[in-house]
């Protein structure tokens, strides 16, 4: 299989030990360069996630790799449209799920939050990623902040979900993420109207 990466070309064998070598190489190039990978195009397909798998479910028949950088611009922008869309999308299923913590909380409803807290975890992850590259992003204070009450008002909410308190786990969503939630989509929807 070929590599192309950065106006240059590899060669590997289509195996494990090629594989392996393989990840090598694209690590290596990524260090090397000023730029964040972004993901792989293997024979056509995008890959931006489970690289490893993919190739080894599919090494007898991949011929090409194409390795995507991005700039930091470009990376830091992805990031923007990933925490937009995300909280854009969850700020209505976070009112339907309290709306349900309220009343009578299904086993969908726990497994509603079960994946709002996947979601923290996955904006914070983000955040941290932005605030450790240099960047000019608006608003990006009130994102810090939001992220903050997230530490503060977690331990409440696993408190409470440990205590099955249906009602203190809807007011603690309610009242304290969904706002949070709220302000992170209101300024990363800020940064696309300033470009």
């Amino acid at each position: 299989m070929k590599l192309f990466a950065m106006n240059m070309e590899f060669t590997f064998e289509n195996s494990e030990i090629g594989t392996t070598k393989l990840i090598e190489k694209i690590n290596e190039l990524i260090v090397d360069s000023d730029q964040f990978f972004s993901h792989l195009n293997i024979d056509g397909i995008e890959i931006y996630s489970e690289h490893i798998d993919y190739i080894l479910d599919n090494i007898a028949e991949i011929k090409e790799i194409t390795l995507k950088l991005s700039t930091v611009e470009e990376f830091v922008s992805n990031l923007l449209v990933s925490l937009y869309d995300y909280t854009n999308g969850g700020i209505p299923e976070i009112k339907k799920m309290v709306e349900e913590l309220y009343q009578d909380p299904t086993d969908q409803t726990w497994e509603t939050l079960t994946l709002l807290l996947e979601g923290i975890g996955w904006i914070y992850q983000t955040v941290k990623s932005i605030d450790g590259i240099e960047h000019n992003i608006v608003g990006w204070e009130e994102v810090l902040k939001s992220i903050a009450t997230f530490d503060t008002e977690l331990p409440n909410l696993m408190e409470a979900m440990e205590n099955k308190d249906s009602t203190l786990i809807a007011d603690i969503i309610l009242y304290e993420i969904l706002p949070q939630f709220e302000i992170i989509n209101a300024e990363t929807e800020r940064n696309f109207e300033v470009k």
